[in-house]
């Protein structure tokens, strides 16, 4: 089975997907206001363009023209912080992890991409958090 990579944003008011696969001739895009919902838009927005694309004449690669594909989703910072908002704030992910709030707000809104190391220190914090949680 194929693995297709859809990328996911949180973008003001919306999720957002983005799908840039060569292997599907071209790019797919997708928003919905939950998670659940943009993958189920996803789904349909893939198979839409790949019924267009074969109807267009394109070649897609056997297991993608045959429907034999998952959409792996990978979520990117600002969708990962606008989901933990429903848990913690940006201040508590702020004390725990040492990034200034200011600069977390930025990465919850899109306005820049942490290196890395920053990524990995709020995932980190975040699971921090979780476990202050699990252990009440």
């Amino acid at each position: 089975m194929e693995k297709i990579k859809a990328m996911v944003d949180w973008c003001g008011r919306n999720y957002a997907s983005y799908i840039e696969d060569s292997r599907i001739n071209g790019v797919v895009l997708s928003t919905a206001k939950t998670f659940a919902e943009l993958k189920q838009e996803t789904a349909q927005s893939l198979a839409f363009h790949i019924e267009g694309c074969l109807n267009d004449g394109d070649t897609l690669p056997d297991a993608i023209r045959d429907g034999k594909y998952e959409i792996v989703f990978e979520k990117r910072i600002s969708a990962i912080l606008h989901e933990a908002q429903q848990y913690t704030t940006l201040a508590a992910i702020s004390r725990i992890t040492g990034i200034r709030h200011a600069q977390l707000s930025h990465y919850a809104n899109s306005v820049s991409q942490p290196r890395q190391a920053q990524r990995d220190r709020i995932l980190k914090g975040l699971h921090e958090i979780g476990a202050s949680f699990l252990a009440l």
